[in-house]
């Protein structure tokens, strides 16, 4: 499996639709976001771990998903870290 960051954005106005699509999901689909709305930032960010892009887009409701930006990410550890150093 490979980590991502889902990144799914909507509008003001799609805002309710896309919590209640999140819930509808499942609870735990919901808990894997968090999300900027009440700031005025209408995204949410999940961050999860899946085999594919396509993959990690079907968390996002259907009417966001061609809005969605999805990121492989990657954890680093100290000691990849210090290799990353001696390559230099």
């Amino acid at each position: 499996m490979t980590k991502y960051v889902v990144e799914s954005t909507h509008t003001p106005e799609e805002c309710l639709q896309a919590l209640d699509k999140m819930l509808e999901k499942g609870e735990d689909v919901l808990k894997q976001f968090a999300f900027g709305c009440k700031s005025g930032e209408h995204t949410g960010w999940a961050y999860i771990d899946a085999d594919s892009k396509e993959e990690a887009l079907k968390i996002v409701p259907e009417f966001l998903r061609d809005k969605a930006c999805i990121h492989e990410v990657s954890i680093f550890t100290p000691e990849e870290i210090r290799a990353a150093h001696e390559k230099v």
